[in-house]
């Protein structure tokens, strides 16, 4: 029987975006379905009392060497998003809820990663974004309503609680079962979980 995994994602995350570059290799190899879970990072590391790689100023330059190294082995391109600071991650995350509702979570997630690691964009400005839902091929004014929802709203929290709960503290966090696995370097160690 195929087992599930649970990927919980951020769009700001570069890690996730190199993990998710491999997840249809991962599904041809193991018959999983992969199941994306939206949270909010940053809301994740208050609640466990993590920091982001970019405080830590040596952490941060060594991180930004090795995503590199990881795109050039994942054969990818990862490009640097000058809009970090300034970034709204939270309606772009809003809005995968909503496209998953659609039943178009791939096609909404390649959109707004394209948007983040290859176009350097900030994703949630509403032109990029509207460009970005539309380029999915997903009703842009339907989205657009969706992440103003109340439910949708509560659902992005839901999942950022239920990760902390569950042991989380980063994305990307993939959990097999009730096992968690963080970062794009331990895709082996999920791949393994998957078939046992």
């Amino acid at each position: 029987m195929a087992r599930e995994l649970e990927f919980f994602f951020d769009f700001m995350s570069p890690p996730t975006y190199l993990a998710y570059t491999q997840m249809s290799g991962l599904k041809a190899r193991t018959g999983a379905t992969v199941r994306m879970r939206p949270m909010l990072t940053l809301g994740l590391h208050q609640l466990t009392g993590n920091r982001p790689p970019g405080v830590v100023a040596n952490k941060g330059a060594w991180m930004a060497v090795d995503m590199q190294r990881w795109a050039r082995r994942y054969g990818v391109t990862l490009n640097s998003n000058p809009h970090m600071n300034e970034l709204k991650i939270v309606p772009p995350l809003r809005g995968a809820l909503v496209a998953e509702e659609m039943g178009r979570m791939d096609a909404y997630c390649d959109a707004m990663f394209r948007g983040m690691w290859l176009e350097g964009v900030n994703i949630g400005e509403p032109e990029h974004l509207a460009r970005l839902i539309g380029e999915a091929g997903l009703d842009i004014s339907a989205v657009q309503a969706g992440i103003e929802r109340v439910d949708i709203k509560d659902q992005l929290r839901a999942n950022t609680q239920e990760a902390a709960d569950r042991g989380a503290f980063g994305a990307p966090s993939f959990f097999v079962g009730n096992e968690l696995f963080w970062g794009n370097d331990r895709l082996d160690f999920v791949e393994e979980a998957l078939q046992d």
